[in-house]
């Protein structure tokens, strides 16, 4: 079995490409090297998704593409040291098939944001997007009454969920300037295809694991769903964006989501404030704060908790003009025992990298690694 465990994790990384409010997300580069921060940064072509007000903080014309995958673990490391065969403790077994996922994240996107002036006082700026997320969960179920061998067992099951996400996002914002700073009013109405497919498989001592993770993130059919969803930002800045501080609203229309399994899916209304400050040249330093907390997405129709995730972020960002380089740490406030996901970046404009891991290791195989990691490659420019 801890081979299986083990091509679970290794797998599910070559894949490129919960639930009510699912955690917010980390579209494009800039954020994610900079652990997520982003409602309080200007400056970014992805402004339409993590606050439509900071659209008319810079006035520029910005294109950007960026591409990604994140992967997390939950307790399968636990679950790889136990013999399937020969069951010593029932028990064991049992409360770890209480609660065990491994999630796979694939967050892509293009973004165009183009500004209109109106006056001396007055400017705004026009955003269009193209978000996909993909995401895909393997979970183990089960309560083993009796014997040593999951094999013998009744109840024991693989649940696959595959849930695909595109959001097409027109946004507008306004900047009103004053003798005490500019004010900044953004909304964006979007148009939402989502679609989730869930598969149940007999789990035993013999399963394929990596046919469940092509499943999960190559799921062609499933329940469909076309809907919409409200996003409201709110900024204010000083000049030379020596200061700037950001609160938004995603999803204020709660929009339903169509699902395989008996579990209903409500994109919840997220909220999340930004603060960020250019105080030393080239240099922007950025803080972000779920304002209320959100529900991992572990898949749908499994059993499994629904956990709560509440995020904090700090991220640095130097910015030479041919090149930035992007530092960054966050972490869940509800749950101390995840670690610090520790992220970074290097861009050259059309081209640029970003990394993060969890600090919290765990062993497969003998091996250990990081229970979380991710990775993007994008770029974008501006003028």
């Amino acid at each position: 079995m801890k081979k299986f465990i083990y091509s679970l994790f290794i797998c599910s990384s070559a894949f490129v490409g919960s639930l009510n409010a699912l955690e917010f997300g980390y579209m494009g580069n800039q954020a994610f090297g900079m652990g997520g921060s982003g409602v309080g940064v200007a400056h970014s072509p992805f402004s339409a998704y993590y606050n439509p007000a900071l659209q008319s903080v810079d006035k520029g014309f910005k294109i950007g593409y960026s591409l990604g995958v994140r992967l997390k673990e939950n307790n399968l490391s636990e679950l790889s040291k136990i013999p399937l065969s020969s069951i010593a403790d029932i028990n064991a077994l049992n409360n770890i098939l209480q609660d065990n996922s491994m999630t796979m994240t694939s967050e892509n996107g293009v973004a165009l944001q183009i500004p209109i002036f109106l006056g001396p006082s007055l400017s705004s700026s026009i955003g269009i997007g193209l978000f996909y997320t993909k995401r895909g969960s393997v979970n183990f179920t089960g309560n083993i009454t009796s014997g040593t061998d999951i094999n013998s067992a009744t109840n024991a099951y693989i649940i696959t969920n595959g849930l695909d996400i595109v959001e097409l996002p027109l946004s507008y914002a306004i900047r009103i300037s004053s003798a005490v700073g500019h004010f900044h009013i953004g909304a964006s109405a979007k148009y939402i295809f989502a679609q989730h497919s869930l598969v149940s498989e007999k789990f035993s001592d013999n399963t394929v694991i990596s046919d469940s993770i092509t499943k999960a993130f190559s799921a062609s059919g499933g329940v469909s769903t076309n809907t919409y969803g409200i996003d409201i930002g709110l900024a204010y800045s000083l000049p030379l964006d020596v200061f700037v501080i950001g609160v938004v609203g995603k999803n204020l229309n709660s929009p339903d989501i169509n699902t395989s399994g008996i579990d209903g899916l409500k994109l919840d209304s997220q909220y999340r404030l930004g603060i960020s400050t250019k105080v030393i040249p080239m240099t922007t330093i950025a803080l972000d704060v779920d304002l209320k907390p959100n529900i991992e997405f572990k898949g749908l129709g499994n059993g499994m908790p629904k956990d709560k995730v509440q995020y904090v972020s700090l991220g640095g960002m130097f910015n030479a003009g041919i090149f930035d380089f992007r530092l960054g740490v966050a972490k869940n406030i509800l749950k101390g025992d995840e670690g610090w996901l520790i992220s970074g970046g290097l861009g050259f404009t059309f081209i640029d990298i970003s990394i993060f891991s969890n600090t919290n290791l765990v062993k497969i195989n003998n091996v250990k690694m990081p229970s979380e990691f991710g990775v993007k490659i994008g770029g974008g420019f501006s003028f």
